[in-house]
């Protein structure tokens, strides 16, 4: 595991450590690991609402997100969850209704803790940018079931990327050691994996020790939007700035209406860890 600034924690939320660090650091630490490859890749994580509840029910998924070289914020619940917890005003001088609908909206309280959001292409789009400027070699398994769409988006947004492959993520347990055969010859800096939560996760963990790239990290559906070669429009910027990208999602993907149910267990879950502090 990765060491980050000395003056940066990584804060317990649900027993999941989240590392405080905006993405310029986040990627310069990825430029890190990149920089020093080891016998077993490094993995990061970006969880969102559903990882820390199942991660409450499974040891194993809690173990797995724990023990990655980078933690990262995937969405505004996690901020939020982060400031309530550990900010100013302390949550026993908040309410918790209060936090959400009130002092979400104002940056100063949402990033105190958690300084930026990693979700989607905030953070990814700067990574392939430096991936472009440095001259590492990128992969993707997953995103949508076109995975040349993907590819040809990537190389239009970014010419000058050394090198690019994208390999369905859509495929049988019996055809895993084919297709990981082939991201291992292609010897990669980076694999995105965009399989979705959990699968990504145990994909990254049963492949740590056979070469696949030097990072691996845990993509979830940032390649399904359409700026990526996906078929998802991204939320307009206003609603992603007052938090209701999920709703956004939500209308136009109703079937989405199961992972969103984990919101309130989530805010009635931290209520709970404040409350034993």
């Amino acid at each position: 595991m990765i060491k980050v600034s000395p003056k940066k924690t990584r804060v317990n939320i649900l027993g999941v450590g989240v590392d405080s660090l905006t993405i310029v650091e986040a990627n310069n630490s990825i430029a890190q690991l990149i920089a020093r490859p080891a016998q077993k890749s490094y993995y990061i994580v970006k969880p969102y609402v559903e990882f820390f509840i199942s991660s409450m029910k499974d040891p194993k998924i809690q173990s797995i997100l724990n023990d990655a070289d980078l933690i990262l914020a995937d969405g505004i619940s996690v901020q939020w969850a982060a400031s309530y917890l550990y900010g100013n005003p302390h949550q026993a001088f908040l309410k918790t209704w209060r936090s959400l609908l009130f002092w979400l909206q104002k940056p100063h309280w949402k990033n105190q803790i958690l300084p930026e959001k990693m979700a989607g292409a905030n953070q990814t789009y700067p990574l392939l940018k430096l991936a472009e400027n440095n001259g590492w070699r990128v992969g993707i398994i997953g995103g949508n079931n076109q995975p040349e769409s993907i590819k040809l988006a990537i190389q239009k947004i970014f010419p000058k990327l050394k090198y690019i492959e994208v390999w369905n993520g859509y495929f049988l347990p019996s055809d895993e050691k084919n297709i990981t055969t082939q991201i291992a010859h292609a010897k990669l800096d980076i694999l995105f994996v965009a399989m979705g939560f959990t699968r990504q996760e145990l994909f990254i963990d049963r492949n740590l020790n056979n070469n696949l790239a030097t990072v691996m990290i845990g993509e979830g559906g940032t390649f399904d939007y359409n700026e990526f070669g996906g078929s998802i429009k991204r939320a307009p910027v206003g609603v992603q700035k007052i938090g209701l990208e999920w709703l956004w999602r939500l209308f136009r993907q109703p079937k989405r209406i199961k992972r969103q149910l984990s919101i309130p267990k989530f805010i009635f879950s931290i209520r709970r860890q404040a409350k034993k502090r």
